[in-house]
């Protein structure tokens, strides 16, 4: 007895609880669909300054706040090792030099063995010619003129010989003048660029060593970028980018200046998706409105897709599998949706504003 009125005010109270759920009918309402992103905003053609080769800050020509000329120097790093290799260079560049020299050793030398040659050929020239006569006169031996004719082919092509060794030598001492000179020009081109200049016009943001400080390639040095025009670095989640267009409207909010909501439009669109928190990188320019904005400060943005006026809508939690309601006589009908907020989501067809709904 007891087991069957506990099961009849059960059942009554689940058809209550069913009758008794809230109905609603869609409306008409203006609806404004956005996507959410977080960033940063940075200058427009802000870029990190580095040196191509380590050494030490000698001489910081700027500070933090400067405004810059493109061309203007920022720093000076000075390097013993390059000090070293370029005074290298030069002695390889002297020695060079001497070398190719009319009145070098080398050059001297050969020319002696040139001289030297061409006395014992000349020699030997008027002995082979005596000996021939010689021979036709039957005055001499032909094992003797073989003897001389020997002796002058030899001393002929020693000669010459010599002259061809002194052309290779002058061409390859040429060779070597040009690779010294070519070394020593980019070693003196390695001390010109320890000074380094700014790329830009802008403003010094931030200046990262001291005087005597030691730095290497990967040593980050200052951030320099355009002093009155900025732009937002947006991270747009993967699931949203197919609705991020150029020219869409943008609103930024930042800690920095609370309660003031900045605006911007989209800029540009990378054809990449981060693969570790699967974003995508979007730039949106922003309204400065004459405001001081800090390089790297962090933004929430709301960038607006879409917007309609007098659309019909229901609340989200009334609708189920992304196309399914349910009606107030219990009816699953199916709908066809439209654009969406947080709360609301537009339907366009399968129901009208009679239509009474409740929540799944």
């Amino acid at each position: 007895m007891y087991r069957l009125l506990l099961l009849i005010v059960l059942t009554i109270s689940l058809i209550s609880c069913k009758q008794n759920k809230t109905t609603i009918q869609p409306q008409k309402k203006d609806i404004v669909q956005v996507v959410y992103a977080s960033g940063k905003i940075y200058p427009v053609n802000v870029y990190n300054v580095y040196s191509k080769l380590p050494g030490y800050i000698s001489k910081l020509y700027v500070k933090i706040g400067d405004t810059v000329k493109a061309g203007q120097p920022l720093l000076i790093i000075r390097s013993e090792i390059s000090e070293k290799n370029l005074e290298i260079a030069r002695n390889h560049l002297k020695l060079a030099t001497d070398n190719i020299s009319e009145n070098s050793n080398i050059l001297k030398s050969l020319k002696n063995d040139i001289q030297a040659a061409y006395s014992r050929y000349k020699l030997d020239s008027v002995n082979f010619e005596r000996y021939n006569n010689l021979l036709k006169n039957n005055a001499t031996s032909l094992q003797q003129f073989d003897a001389i004719k020997t002796q002058f082919e030899s001393s002929k092509q020693n000669y010459f010989k010599l002259l061809n060794n002194y052309e290779q030598t002058k061409t390859q001492l040429k060779i070597e003048y040009e690779n010294a000179k070519l070394q020593y020009d980019a070693q003196l081109s390695n001390l010109n660029e320890y000074t380094i200049y700014s790329a830009i016009n802008g403003k010094v943001y931030d200046v990262l060593p001291k005087e005597g400080e030691l730095i290497n390639t990967t040593t980050l040095l200052m951030v320099i970028g355009n002093q009155n025009q900025f732009e937002v670095e947006l991270n747009v989640d993967e699931t949203d980018i197919n609705l991020i267009q150029q020219g869409q409207t943008v609103y930024f909010e930042t800690d920095v200046y609370k309660n003031k909501i900045f605006n911007g439009h989209i800029q540009q669109i990378y054809q990449r998706i981060n693969p570790v928190n699967k974003t995508c990188r979007v730039i949106a320019s922003i309204n400065a409105d004459n405001m001081i904005f800090y390089s790297g400060m962090s933004v929430e943005a709301n960038i607006l897709v879409n917007q309609k006026q007098q659309a019909l809508v229901i609340p989200k939690n009334y609708l189920y599998n992304d196309s399914m309601v349910v009606t107030s006589s219990g009816d699953t009908l199916k709908v066809q949706k439209g654009i969406e907020d947080l709360e609301y989501v537009e339907i366009l067809n399968g129901i009208d504003e009679k239509t009474e709904l409740i929540e799944p």
